[in-house]
């Protein structure tokens, strides 16, 4: 009897926890507008990103005043920021800035990936370039591998700009 009841009243808090959770189908309806300024958050946060590296980078050279302009121009930025936040905030998106900090973070893994995969194809053809022993064809491979390597390494620094721990191990 004792367990009986204990199972009831485990059953029915079960209940309440689920139906006051809300379904994604609920609170994924996005209007073209919001898209839109979810866009340009991301680019203000890139951004500020962006200009807060720059103004690392001149004050470790020794130039002050462009570490300055830099940072204004970060701080412009920021404010930028919370002015997108706060309208969408005011259409109902919880949390802007956390999500905008994800999606950015997510874009720059997918492009590490196909960074990674093109990297591969280039090896391959290389490889293939070599058993074929066409020079014109070896010299076009390596120059290209070299190229994409390049790209590469932008997207890995880019990517541990933004935030991404491990960007090579995560793709």
């Amino acid at each position: 009897m004792k367990r009986l009841g204990l199972m009831t009243v485990a059953i029915l808090f079960a209940a309440a926890a689920f139906a006051q959770t809300a379904t994604n189908a609920a609170t994924a309806t996005t209007t073209p507008t919001e898209k839109a300024q979810m866009k340009d958050l991301r680019k203000d946060i890139r951004a500020y990103d962006n200009k807060k590296a720059e103004a690392r980078k001149a004050t470790k050279n020794g130039d002050l005043a462009a570490a300055k302009t830099d940072l204004a121009a970060a701080k412009a930025d920021k404010q930028e920021i919370k002015a997108d936040a706060k309208t969408l905030k005011s259409e109902g998106v919880t949390h802007p800035v956390k999500l905008a900090d994800k999606e950015v973070k997510k874009i720059d893994e997918k492009d590490i990936k196909a960074d990674i995969k093109d990297v591969k194809a280039d090896k391959a053809a290389e490889k293939a370039a070599v058993k074929g022993g066409n020079a014109a064809a070896i010299a076009a491979d390596k120059a290209e591998l070299k190229a994409d390597k390049k790209e590469l390494k932008k997207d890995i620094k880019e990517a541990r700009r933004n935030g991404v721990k491990h960007p090579v191990r995560r793709a």
